[in-house]
């Protein structure tokens, strides 16, 4: 017996019914499932010949994307008093010198704090002069001479300093230092804050860095790590870090106490990618194999098996359930140990169409005529 049949054979008269639902499903027999080639073409069915390959050995662990070093600040208070953020909130874009926040003192028990800086610069200015004066006439010595005139450098650069923040409302601004977004805020509006007090921390978004926490039973192997890619939590989307410009910056030489070791990448960030979310990482090590590859939509999995589906050789029509042992992924292809060879016909695209069709094929012998 065949191991296929024909869609198109002709079968008895009482049989015609059945055959047209085969047409539009697709039939199973031993093993075998058939699907015409305008089927396959709707489904999107597209087969690729097995070829062996060097393929890179692969550590999959989980990470973290971060903010990379220098592109992200800390934006502090530059005196005590009220907050008020305004607009701004955690994800609001900014840019360099915008206002993130006001600080108003007027309402606190110390008063105006610009204010009282500028009495303090002009005071401080006066007993300067006022001792040089008094320094050419050798009154006051030298000694005391340098105090008043530090007196009035600290006078003098504590009042630019506030000055430079101030607003017309006589408040002190707190102004973003880069280009980027509102990564997180440390306050709220009408919280008081100390001179120094962490307002917000803002993030450029240029460069990341990706953080894979390695297990340490891979220590051995970590030295020939080159290259890694990542998806996210929040997507199924493959990232290439050579696609993204990504380079090893360093590796650990020793365990955190966790039993795990950091590698760390740093990459451009060209995507909608999000500082802080957690990603599923696959290291490519220098070591490579050669073995044969294949998609990882190529594979399906039925009660803990995988599988793939070979096309015949001479049979356009006739497709093969193949159980197959997988190796490590990369993310995007899996090494094929065993069940595959070179040159044999291999779904890569649409396979869980042709598992469908012959899970909802019409069983050997069964027809709708009752």
């Amino acid at each position: 017996m065949a191991l296929c049949v024909a869609l198109n054979a002709c079968g008895p008269r009482e049989h015609a019914h059945e055959h047209e639902h085969e047409e539009a499903h697709g039939h199973s027999h031993d093993g075998h499932i058939e699907i015409s080639p305008e089927r396959q073409e709707v489904l999107g069915i597209r087969v690729e010949e097995a070829a062996a390959g060097a393929f890179s050995e692969v550590i999959r662990t989980s990470g973290q994307i971060v903010s990379s070093a220098g592109d992200e600040m800390t934006v502090v208070a530059k005196s005590e008093g009220i907050v008020n953020l305004g607009k701004f909130g955690e994800g609001s874009p900014v840019s360099r010198g915008a206002r993130i926040a006001t600080i108003s003192t007027r309402s606190i028990g110390s008063g105006d704090k610009l204010a009282k800086a500028r009495i303090t610069l002009e005071t401080a200015q006066k007993e300067y002069e006022r001792d040089q004066q008094l320094r050419e006439d050798n009154i006051v010595s030298e000694s005391h001479l340098d105090q008043s005139r530090l007196a009035y450098e600290h006078a003098r650069v504590e009042y630019e300093a506030l000055a430079a923040g101030s607003t017309e409302g006589g408040g002190i601004a707190v102004s973003s230092p880069l280009t980027g977004f509102v990564k997180s805020l440390s306050v709220r509006s009408g919280d008081y804050v100390e001179t120094g007090t962490p307002i917000a921390t803002v993030s450029s978004n240029r460069k990341l860095w990706l953080r894979a926490d390695v297990s340490e039973k891979y220590y051995g192997r970590i030295a020939s790590v080159r290259d890694a890619d990542f998806v996210t939590s929040y997507g199924d989307q493959v990232y290439s870090l050579g696609e993204l410009g990504g380079r090893l910056l360093s590796y650990g030489r020793a365990s955190d106490g966790d039993f795990y070791i950091p590698v760390i990448f740093e990459f451009d960030n060209r995507g909608d990618l999000v500082p802080g979310s957690y990603v599923d990482v696959y290291l490519k090590t220098s070591t490579s194999g050669h073995c044969i590859t294949v998609p990882l939509e190529a594979v399906v999995e039925d009660q803990g098996v995988h599988y793939v589906f070979v096309r015949e050789e001479d049979d356009d029509d006739c497709f093969e359930k193949r159980e197959v042992a997988l190796g490590q992924s990369d993310g995007r292809r899996v090494p094929i140990l065993q069940g595959l060879r070179e040159g044999e016909l291999v779904v890569v695209s649409g396979a869980v169409h042709v598992k469908l069709a012959g899970v909802t094929a019409v069983p050997a012998g069964h027809t709708h005529n009752h």
